[in-house]
């Protein structure tokens, strides 16, 4: 998420008041740079990034600094070469592209726009790559994510500089519920979102935050400054990330985490 974003949700929301404690920031997470992902002209950055298990690809998403046109990268996860791409110039649906996400359930990868509109999330067929009609939720949406463990939908919203809203949305897009906790940072840049067995993960700036199934900030490890962690999944027990670095867009490694989850 970048300055246009964090401008578009400043001064939205009120300030929450939280439900559940927050823990103590842990030990630096040791990330391994595996790949440099060569760009086209035209995009300029990476917002999403997911892993689709029925291709057995990485699936990036880069854009310009406009917003005006997105191209998605399919990447072997082994050589991370780039194996396809799919071209789009869709402001109004596609914008951000603010996380990617991968529904095996239904083929389908959910993005958010997060510039134009910030209620919508945007369906794209895996296989044709073809751009659906959005889907309208009631509250704004920017990082967002699919737990394939209890086949629902979790969205991560900036409240204030630290504190972040987390929605919980059925396979139909109803909201379940939501919490509100305190992420320890200092703006209201959030990025990426990995969701498995109710358990939550993003990013800011500077720290990867994990939240459990009952809202519960468990564990908030630095990275290294200098990068942005922009989206994140896991493959074969290992998560891999997507890392906008000194202009350059980077696959990261993290071959294990200070907290369990179900990957």
């Amino acid at each position: 998420m970048d300055q246009g974003v964090i401008d578009y949700i400043a001064n939205v929301f009120d300030n929450p008041k939280l439900t559940q404690h927050v823990s103590a920031v842990q030990m630096p997470l040791p990330l391994s740079r595996l790949a440099e992902i060569p760009l086209d002209a035209g995009v300029n950055q990476c917002q999403g990034f997911c892993y689709n298990s029925k291709k057995d690809v990485f699936v990036l998403a880069c854009i310009n600094s406009e917003n005006t046109k997105q191209i998605i990268y399919e990447i072997n996860p082994t050589t991370f070469k780039v194996v396809a791409k799919y071209e789009y110039s869709h402001k109004k649906l596609l914008g951000h592209m603010n996380t990617l996400t991968y529904n095996p359930n239904n083929n389908r990868y959910y993005t958010t726009n997060a510039v134009v509109d910030g209620y919508i999330v945007t369906p794209i067929e895996a296989d044709s790559m073809i751009v659906e009609a959005p889907i309208r939720l009631k509250e704004k949406v920017f990082n967002f994510a699919f737990d394939k463990d209890r086949n629902e939908y979790v969205s991560i919203v900036p409240l204030t500089n630290s504190h972040r809203t987390i929605n919980y949305y059925d396979s139909n897009f109803n909201k379940i519920k939501t919490y509100k906790i305190d992420a320890e940072h200092t703006d209201l840049n959030n990025n990426g979102a990995y969701a498995g067995n109710g358990n939550t993960i993003f990013t800011t700036l500077t720290t990867f935050v994990f939240v459990d199934e009952e809202g519960v900030v468990k564990n908030i490890s630095p990275y290294t400054s200098g990068m942005e962690v922009e989206d994140m999944d896991y493959r074969n027990g290992q998560m891999y990330m997507a890392v906008n670095r000194k202009g350059k867009v980077e696959i990261y490694g993290l071959p294990s985490l200070p907290f369990s989850v179900n990957a």
